[in-house]
């Protein structure tokens, strides 16, 4: 029997969600259990492990690196978030075409594909990064820049799309160099190739969208299942399964290379870390491929909210390693459930694209005669 990415994902998570199912009741008993020190409360599992089970959501309208305008500020004043949560909430409709026709297809998502409830939140901070303390992702090592770049020529990438320091995207949808959405060249006014399915990203492939997960415009939502020895954590956005060993056992062999890499996890206190190393040399965190080690740290500080961290640590990529911390909200109270999110089945999204590409090509032929 064949199976897709989707349906492996399925039953992984079907497998841990039915191990669940087994302890739910007495877990339901002992849910909240009082803090002898503190005399608060706290989330344990029937078995004693902190619990973080629930549906939850990463989306956050905090800018990833520091803008320039704040450079040396680390938090905003109250008014500050009110007007960034105002602002994110005004400009997400990224349909505009700017005046350019070459824009339309860069910017065929608008605002009815956006993210809908509750309105989008920042925190008090500058940037998600907090270290280094200027908010900014270290500079790219030598080795980092050369190997993006031959990477970028293979796969017939140009202008930003075939640089490390991207498009550095600011509102308007112009980056800080003046480029702006389909005027890129490529197929896709973005700088990007279609010859082969291969030139494109493995989340337009619907094969991965990888981790570390960075709040985006939609489908932030996580769920977390727990079991004595595992924790499994579903994410909407290509409904993929990370299943996380707690048993203090190796990574696997260095020759056995996964899109999400290999997780081993383990409890600090009440603080879940997962150190995440195996990734294939076809996943790419900005420009960071196969050498990508991860660390996570999972804390649920109260009934609504996890403290999520991650460091990022490549020597042969950044010149030191870079830590991101999000606020997890739960989602519980509003969502009983994820839908599915079936990136594949019916999308004739790839084979579109690739026939448009072949199109212009043939437009061009065409009018060179």
């Amino acid at each position: 029997m064949k199976f897709g990415r989707s349906s492996y994902s399925k039953i992984l998570f079907s497998m841990a969600a039915a191990c669940w199912l087994a302890v739910a009741v007495v877990a339901a008993q002992s849910g909240r259990a009082p803090d002898a020190q503190s005399g608060g409360k706290v989330y344990r599992t029937a078995w004693g492990d902190p619990d973080l089970q629930g549906i939850w959501a990463n989306r956050n309208v905090t800018p990833l690196e520091r803008p320039a305008a704040f450079a040396g500020k680390e938090t905003l004043a109250p008014e500050e978030v009110a007007r960034l949560e105002k602002s994110s909430l005004e400009n997400t409709d990224r349909d505009s075409r700017q005046g350019a026709p070459q824009t339309d297809v860069a910017r065929a998502y608008n605002d009815f594909w956006n993210e809908r409830g509750a309105p989008p939140k920042a925190t008090n901070r500058t940037s998600l990064i907090v270290d280094p303390p200027d908010g900014r992702i270290p500079p790219y090592t030598p080795q980092a820049l050369k190997k993006f770049s031959e990477w970028a020529e293979r796969t017939g990438r140009v202008g930003s799309a075939a640089t490390l320091v991207g498009r550095r995207l600011v509102a308007g949808g112009t980056s800080g160099d003046g480029v702006v959405d389909g005027l890129e060249g490529g197929d896709d006014g973005r700088g990007v190739r279609s010859n082969n399915p291969e030139d494109r990203n493995l989340g337009e492939r619907c094969l991965s969208f990888g981790v570390p997960r960075l709040p985006g415009g939609y489908n932030n939502n996580w769920q977390i299942v727990q079991t004595p020895g595992y924790v499994s954590i579903l994410t909407e956005m290509g409904w993929e399964t990370r299943v996380i060993p707690l048993n203090g056992g190796p990574h696997l062999p260095p020759n056995v290379r996964q899109w999400l890499g290999d997780p081993r996890g383990h409890w600090e206190g009440d603080t879940l870390v997962v150190d995440t190393t195996n990734f294939s040399e076809k996943t790419n965190f900005r420009g960071s491929f196969e050498t990508l080690h991860l660390v996570e740290r999972f804390r649920r500080v109260d009934r609504d909210t996890i403290d999520y961290t991650f460091t990022v640590d490549d020597p042969a990529t950044w010149t030191k390693p870079w830590t991101v911390s999000i606020p997890i909200t739960a989602l519980e109270d509003k969502v009983p459930q994820i839908f599915e999110y079936d990136c594949h089945e019916g999308n004739y999204g790839m084979a579109g694209l690739l026939r448009g590409a072949r199109a212009l090509e043939q437009r061009k032929k065409t009018s060179s005669k």
